[in-house]
């Protein structure tokens, strides 16, 4: 669960890296990066592999490197008819709310559970539905802060198919997570999700709805699916990584044998690698410019 704890930090430990939590166009102080305690205060104890974060924000250029955004009012008329019917069927068919998880913790679980299930075949539940049923309830009115939580709901009914996380920043919006159930998307939940967001959201004040990064761990199609059907578009910038000096050396060391490496990417382990080289032969492209 994404969030914020003790004082308000730039810095939050993500994946085995250490990320900005600011503002994409906000640039992140890195002075700290040449002190190895300062790596462990700002990844609460754990041994982050790298830094990586973004400079020139939007820029003009078409870079390897970007995240998604939604700086403009959403206007479904604007849409050919096949994606406004898209998003209609949604809106007949589900029902989207804000919710407290702790009033529906066994249901969500139960989705993410769904989720996890349809895009990993080696994926095995074990205890999962009883930990995270535990972590749900766990957050409350009093307990979200900035979070906030969107549930859709099977019209006019109680069942919960799918749910979104935003959270909700001083003049941005981070969309961070979106979970459905695989069984309903038929019912175009994605997009009645999508939709309310945008309607909840996009608003005097707030300059974008972030909707993700450039994916590197994840195979999904879920970005192109909010550039087509929700007017989100590609914020270009550029790409910064800092390694701890091991993991630079094996880096460069692994970097020349990426393509081979790539080739037994079916492995979970060695997938991570090539995912962490593939990153570095994108941020190399910034230094040819």
């Amino acid at each position: 669960m994404k969030g914020m704890d003790g004082m308000n930090r730039e810095w939050e430990y993500y994946n085995h890296a250490l990320v900005p939590s600011t503002a994409p166009h906000r640039t992140p102080d890195t002075s700290w990066m040449k002190s190895p305690k300062e790596w462990k205060k700002r990844s609460d104890g754990k041994y982050p592999l790298f830094a990586r974060w973004i400079t020139d924000f939007d820029c003009q250029e078409e870079t390897e490197w970007w995240c998604l955004v939604k700086d403009t009012p959403f206007d479904i008329m604007s849409l050919k008819s096949n994606r406004r019917s898209i998003i209609t069927r949604g809106l007949k068919r589900v029902d989207v709310r804000m919710i407290c998880p702790a009033d529906y913790a066994a249901q969500m679980a139960n989705v993410l559970i769904k989720a996890w299930s349809s895009y990993d075949e080696a994926y095995t539940e074990g205890n999962d539905r009883e930990r995270l049923t535990k972590e749900f309830q766990e957050l409350t009115k009093d307990s979200l802060g900035n979070t906030e939580y969107l549930g859709a709901f099977l019209k006019d009914t109680d069942t919960l198919i799918g749910y979104s996380i935003y959270l909700v920043h001083e003049d941005w919006i981070e969309y961070s997570v979106v979970k459905t159930d695989p069984e309903y998307l038929n019912t175009q939940v994605n997009a009645a999700l999508a939709y309310y967001g945008l309607e909840r959201y996009i608003r005097p004040g707030i300059k974008y709805v972030h909707g993700g990064w450039r994916t590197m761990i994840h195979d999904t199609n879920y970005q192109d699916y909010l550039e087509k059907n929700f007017g989100y578009r590609k914020a270009y910038c550029r790409l910064h990584v800092q390694y701890r000096p091991w993991m630079k050396a094996m880096v460069y060391a692994l970097y020349p044998f990426r393509n081979l490496i790539k080739k037994g990417s079916k492995n979970k382990l060695i997938y991570q690698i090539w995912c962490t080289l593939h990153q570095e032969e994108i941020h190399r492209t910034f230094h040819e410019r």
